[in-house]
């Protein structure tokens, strides 16, 4: 009777506890690893949640506008520095004002919404390290968005409002501007939206924008709640509608079917209309170096006439290149002359004959003689070269060489028992220049 008392009292204590532990949310999923499209080293998935989590919760277009604009990182300056001089240009004064910029689409877009161009110009090396890790595996950076919209919806930081709309559709979230003819840019501090950050080594930045963009003062410390609005940004065909991320491909779509006078420029529209893919072009990179050598050369291959120019600029001869190829730098140097072609060196006969030891005059003692000169000042002797002058700035070994010349010549200055005894030819051995 007991035992059946105590099996009941379990039964109901589990059937109280499922409501609770049904109210729990699962943990996000990690996004699927893949390997990188251009060949070069990972980027670590903690680095790659810190450069996202400032813009993770931005509206889907704005986000895609940021993340290729993010590969051009000098029209972004140039785009800053052209909105801060322009403050009072909006709307169709603005895109007028425009029209003879040849900046990217993306860039140009951005210029409607200058306090993103103000974060973009001040996080500088931030912007750099994003468009790489977007131009390095743009599918792995899809997918971070996605987690971390994800974590800030289970933290209950991230839900529709006046300014956007929150949609889950196939488990991607969307976010869309709540209000068709205008966009709001959210403010948020990512180490409080996300909930607790995971990577202390890859802590993200928290930007907040100066009071002239319309958000409220910030006086300092940790922004503790969650989304802050600022003013609201007005959408017009040039600035919203001709991109928009694939979630599910993991890739960037370009509309090219708009009235965006930007998007429809010849150059930029014949490039998308066969593939709707975004591209990076590199042109608009402005010759910023790429984050390796993997993807420079996937975005800059080199080829036969680059080579070529360069050839020539350095001087060399590349129009006696053999035609079956060969090893480039023994094409390029100067021919050597046959040995037929050389100068004769005289005969043994014909070269001034050095004079016997015995016919030498006598040295004078060391005491006597004046102080041997330097190696550089020396004559050289009869058909050698004469020995070039000491570089202070020559490499190490000629200076290891130098020291110890001036060694022998120290040794050779010394006092001996034979220089005592007076002149002669045995003095003058063994006081000798030890050649």
């Amino acid at each position: 009777m007991k035992s059946s008392r105590w099996v009941a009292l379990l039964v109901a204590a589990v059937l109280a506890a499922a409501p609770v532990c049904a109210q729990v949310p699962p943990p996000p999923p990690p996004p699927t690893e893949a390997p990188p499209s251009s060949g070069a080293a990972p980027i670590p998935q903690d680095l790659l949640d810190s450069l996202l989590a400032p813009i993770a919760l931005y509206p889907d277009e704005l986000l895609t506008q940021i993340l290729m604009a993010s590969t051009y990182p000098l029209e972004v300056v140039e785009a800053a520095r052209f909105v801060k001089a322009n403050p009072n240009l909006k709307g169709p004064a603005l895109e007028n004002a425009l029209k003879d910029k040849s900046w990217d689409p993306s860039v140009l877009s951005l210029t409607s919404f200058p306090q993103v161009l103000d974060m973009m110009n001040d996080k500088l090396e931030w912007t750099q390290r994003l468009g790489d890790a977007f131009l390095q595996d743009e599918a792995a950076v899809m997918r971070t968005v996605q987690s971390l919209r994800m974590r800030a919806q289970q933290a209950g930081n991230l839900q529709s409002t006046p300014q956007q709309q929150v949609v889950v559709q196939d488990r991607y979230i969307y976010i869309q501007p709540a209000q068709p003819q205008y966009v709001y840019v959210p403010v948020y501090n990512p180490a409080v939206i996300y909930g607790p950050w995971w990577a202390p080594a890859y802590t993200p930045w928290f930007w907040y924008p100066p009071p002239v963009w319309g958000y409220p003062p910030y006086y300092g410390g940790a922004l503790a709640v969650g989304l802050v609005w600022g003013a609201a940004w007005a959408i017009s065909v040039n600035n919203w509608g001709w991109c928009h991320p694939n979630w599910h491909s993991g890739s960037v779509n370009i509309n090219i079917n708009n009235n965006n006078v930007w998007v429809n420029r010849p150059q930029y529209r014949d490039e998308y209309r066969s593939n709707g893919n975004w591209r990076h072009d590199v042109d608009h990179r402005r010759g910023v170096a790429y984050r390796d050598t993997a993807t420079g050369e996937r975005y800059r291959p080199s080829s036969g006439a680059g080579v070529r120019t360069r050839e020539n600029y350095r001087g060399r001869d590349t129009a006696t290149r053999p035609a079956g190829g060969g090893g480039a730098g023994n094409v390029t140097r100067p021919s050597q002359p046959v040995a037929s072609q050389r100068p004769a060196q005289p005969s043994a006969a014909q070269r001034p004959t050095q004079p016997a030891a015995s016919q030498r005059p006598a040295q004078p003692a060391t005491a006597q003689r004046p102080s041997e000169p330097m190696a550089a000042q020396r004559p050289s002797a009869p058909g050698t070269r004469p020995s070039p002058a000491y570089q202070p700035e020559s490499r190490p070994q000629v200076q290891h060489e130098a020291q110890r010349g001036a060694q022998s010549r120290a040794a050779m200055q010394r006092p001996t028992s034979n220089v005592s005894r007076g002149g002669g030819a045995g003095a003058g051995r063994a006081s000798g220049r030890g050649r």
